[in-house]
């Protein structure tokens, strides 16, 4: 597998001067399986837009797409409308999520591409394009890719996804917020491991990690609940549930280039005064991994 990363921030794109170096797109990766038919996206902020023009400028790469979202916050499906192989007839989509208050993910498209909050509707699709009903725990094939999903500490239906193949694993997991005694200010690992059994079940062994990591620790004491992690909790939770790297990811709009590189030296000191076995990068755009 080959993981890419097309957006990295939460909440809304901050394209500027101040992050060239992280990029200001918010969250999509596209994981490439080495399949010469189905292409997999996770989540649709809005770097899903440069990689939809990527795949159209080679429509016979891929005979399927297969787009995984993780929740239908804005941050998370604000690229979709601007997916040009929507607008191609060459294309078969097949968009994958949750079920939310009995709603299927189509009502979720049509109330974001209303006439009040956009100039079309999905009626101009010229994909051949089916919602499909995620179930929580239920394993799925897309690709030669085995694709697992749970329920993170985030808003009710949110999902993280972790995806296998031949030996490999990569976990998707944000917006999730790692859950530790935040009266004690500093996140301990005896806390983590408590508070946390099933999502660390989930993401035991994988290879690389990708963990919500908006908020530094010295930001967060008024960001508690949210459903969002700082860079500490989440090397701790990266360290208990034995992943081998951990990609530092859903950056805050706030933070600029100059603050991430805290958030990551920080991080990397942490783990490496406290022995931890992992490794640690942040997440930029462009960001290419071969496993």
């Amino acid at each position: 597998m080959v993981l890419k990363i097309w957006g990295t921030r939460g909440s809304v794109p901050v394209p500027g001067e101040g992050t060239k170096k992280y990029g200001g797109n918010t969250p999509c990766i596209e994981v490439i399986s080495g399949s010469d038919e189905e292409a997999i996206i996770v989540d649709a902020g809005t770097g899903i837009r440069e990689l939809g023009n990527k795949i159209t400028e080679n429509p016979n790469d891929f005979k399927r797409i297969n787009i995984l979202l993780s929740h239908t916050h804005w941050d998370h499906i604000q690229g979709m409308p601007f997916f040009a192989p929507l607008y191609n007839e060459k294309f078969v989509v097949d968009i994958y999520s949750y079920s939310y208050n009995g709603y299927g993910l189509d009502h979720f498209i049509d109330a974001q591409m209303r006439p009040e909050f956009f100039p079309v509707n999905k009626a101009i699709f010229k994909a051949n394009v089916t919602y499909k009903k995620l179930i929580k725990n239920e394993d799925i094939q897309l690709g030669g890719v085995q694709i697992s999903s749970v329920a993170t500490h985030h808003s009710r239906g949110t999902l993280a996804f972790r995806l296998n193949k031949n030996g490999k694993s990569i976990v998707y997991m944000t917006d999730n917020e790692v859950l530790y005694n935040e009266e004690n200010g500093q996140p301990k690992l005896e806390d983590v491991l408590n508070r946390n059994k099933e999502l660390l079940k989930f993401c035991s062994g994988c290879d690389y990690l990708i963990h919500d990591t908006m908020y530094k620790l010295d930001d967060f004491s008024d960001k508690m609940g949210w459903g969002h992690s700082n860079n500490i909790a989440a090397a701790l939770f990266a360290s208990a549930a034995k992943a081998k790297n951990l990609i530092l990811f859903h950056y805050s709009p706030e933070y600029n280039d100059e603050k991430i590189d805290e958030l990551f030296h920080e991080t990397e000191k942490f783990i490496a005064v406290n022995n931890l076995d992992i490794n640690c990068l942040p997440s930029h755009e462009g960001l290419e991994i071969k496993l």
